[in-house]
């Protein structure tokens, strides 16, 4: 029989994203520190923890390093060492010489790999910040120009559907931030963003992001741009001579977000060369492990805190680079992206509330008669059990949490953001 020409190709199986937490991650208060206070004896959040065992060693090695070395000291003096004795005397002595070549090519390769992987972590904080920003801009146009009150419809009034829709898509913005730094946390939690107002248990969007392989992020931004469109054109609440020009920006700020998230996912997925790590690494032990035998000839018992030290230097910087650095969203002392989805949340919900100033009384109004009453997206973040329990400190208020933010440099455009 004649060979089929055309074949059924096998069907894929599904890919799905790898989350190893179920939970959000809480505030860092642990690791956070005062720019200028002394971080001398601190140990949280440190190098130390990493290095010390690897510095014990090499004080260990390097003690009785030094218990052989001295009798072969004194023997080389008086001329009376063996042949081992000789052979292990030129071996202490070659050690030291192999060190002040292991030294620059170390120095070298660990500069180099600390300096790729210090600007791979900072661009991804430049990404996080990309991502706040596109929705502070993004805010800042359904803050000025979502203004015209659609008719009435169903018994609601326009001015009523008009705020709702502002929060609604204001409400979108939050959810795709914050889908997208969960999914630099690997996390997949649902439950959290109900909590804090971001999505409706049991509703259709929480049903599709459920079913989702994908983290959800792309989705959640199409749905905002499906539902601005048809707030501005079918209910009419941007006036015509700029609903093209505020629909581009929509886009575009939605297709900003997009690519910073993919190019975050890009970073935490696409690991630096093994081949590269691996020399690293190897070189990195070769000369902390040659240390002991290379710093007695010199330094005699003085080497037995110096090689300690040096250990803490170049293993210690290998460490930063390989597990710290690596991945700044795997480990708590990395981002306090909650802390700065928080703040994207209080800007964005601000510049609905307060702009146009002539809306504010109206609010207020609305408000007070009964006729709108929203839940602040913001509420969820302010009154964190979980947060106070990590900060042990009673609930924060509204000013008190500004202050905070305020004054760790995390309101306004210098921000970036949190986890799915």
């Amino acid at each position: 029989s004649s060979p089929q020409l055309l074949s059924r190709p096998p069907v894929p199986t599904r890919a799905a994203m790898v989350y190893t937490r179920i939970t959000q991650p809480g505030q860092r208060r642990e690791y956070s520190y005062k720019p200028g206070e002394t971080l001398l004896f601190r140990l949280s959040g440190t190098v130390i923890p990493a290095v010390w065992h690897m510095s014990l060693l090499t004080c260990v090695v390097t003690f009785f390093a030094c218990v052989i070395y001295e009798p072969l000291r004194q023997g080389s003096k008086d001329q009376a060492l063996g042949q081992r004795e000789k052979l292990l005397l030129n071996l202490f002595r070659d050690m030291e010489k192999v060190m002040q070549y292991f030294t620059g090519f170390v120095t070298f390769i660990l500069g180099f790999f600390n300096s790729i992987v210090f600007n791979r972590w900072w661009h991804m904080r430049e990404l996080i910040g990309n991502i706040v920003e596109a929705g502070q801009n993004t805010a800042m146009h359904i803050a000025v120009f979502f203004v015209k009150e659609p008719p009435a419809r169903d018994g609601v009034d326009g001015a009523v559907q008009l705020q709702r829709s502002r929060r609604e898509l204001i409400r979108l913005l939050a959810l795709g931030q914050a889908l997208a730094l969960q999914a630099c946390h690997r996390v997949r939690d649902h439950t959290w963003l109900i909590n804090r107002g971001l999505l409706v248990r049991d509703s259709e969007e929480h049903m599709v992001l459920q079913n989702l392989a994908s983290p959800g992020y792309n989705e959640v931004f199409c749905w905002y741009i499906a539902k601005a469109y048809k707030f501005m054109g079918e209910d009419g609440m941007v006036d015509e001579k700029v609903f093209s020009s505020v629909l581009y920006s929509q886009r575009w700020s939605m297709l900003s977000s997009s690519n910073h998230s993919e190019d975050l996912m890009m970073h935490l997925n696409q690991q630096i060369p093994v081949a590269y790590t691996h020399l690293l690494e190897l070189m990195t032990k070769l000369y902390v492990l040659i240390t002991p035998l290379a710093l007695v000839p010199s330094l005699l018992w003085v080497a037995i805190p110096v090689a300690p030290l040096v250990t803490l230097f170049f293993y210690g910087f290998f460490r930063l680079g390989t597990t710290m650095l690596m991945d700044p969203f795997q480990k708590d002392s990395g981002f306090d992206t909650e802390a700065i989805l928080m703040a994207s949340i209080l800007n964005m919900e601000s510049l609905e509330r307060n702009v146009p100033l002539s809306w504010v009384a109206r609010r207020r109004r609305l408000e007070e008669q009964g006729v709108y009453q929203e839940k602040s997206l913001s509420a969820g973040f302010l009154v964190d059990a979980d947060a106070m329990v990590h900060m042990k400190t009673p609930p924060l208020k509204t000013p008190t949490v500004l202050a905070r933010l305020m004054s760790s440099g995390m309101s306004g455009g210098a921000i970036t953001g949190a986890g799915a």
